[in-house]
């Protein structure tokens, strides 16, 4: 991309001008140390929303952190509650904030590997999934959800993590991937 602008360039420049990042940014970071990733639909959605014009997302925020603090730090209007994997949640008035420390992704305990945001990447359900944002360095990672977002696709990434995903849905696998292609207008890549 010579003369172009990096995908991550531009989704850095994207969230400088989101009021309501730069808060949850600044949670985050009261409530960390090390590295911090924004994932999560937010994520994916904004990136397909800079690539190709699709639906705005909404203004929830999961992000995963590499060293929580042990004492929570709260803010102002908003409340603490816990999210359905049972880590913080903070919600405010108009957005929330997963706050998922890494050492406690279902993917990487159930695979039994240590904790690092590579084998995050390679444990989510689906290939759009698998892509983070490192708010430290501003970087986009994941060549797996890179790639979808690029070629507009949406498939499994991690099959054993997918059934599971499926399972607590009440969907099939099929089902799910062909919702998330609809919803971000991406073509759906079914297991043959």
């Amino acid at each position: 991309m010579k003369g172009e602008r990096s995908l991550s360039e531009v989704f850095r420049e994207f969230l400088t001008k989101d009021a309501e990042f730069s808060l949850a940014k600044k949670i985050v970071l009261q409530n960390s140390a090390g590295r911090n990733w924004l994932i999560g639909g937010h994520l994916y959605r904004s990136l397909a929303y800079l690539l190709y014009g699709t639906l705005r997302p909404s203004v929830d925020f999961d992000f995963v952190v590499e060293e929580p603090r042990e004492k929570i730090v709260l803010p102002m209007s908003f409340e603490l509650k816990e999210n359905r994997y049972d880590n913080p949640k903070f919600v405010g008035k108009t957005f929330s904030i997963d706050f998922v420390p890494l050492a406690t992704i279902h993917s990487i305990n159930r695979r039994r590997l240590k904790p690092t945001i590579e084998n995050y990447l390679t444990g989510t359900p689906l290939t759009v999934q698998s892509i983070a944002y490192e708010i430290g360095t501003s970087r986009l990672i994941g060549d797996v959800g890179i790639r979808a977002l690029l070629c507009k696709e949406v498939g499994v990434n991690n099959l054993s993590q997918a059934k599971i995903y499926a399972e607590k849905k009440g969907q099939s696998i099929e089902e799910i991937i062909r919702k998330k292609a609809d919803s971000l207008g991406f073509k759906p890549v079914i297991l043959q």
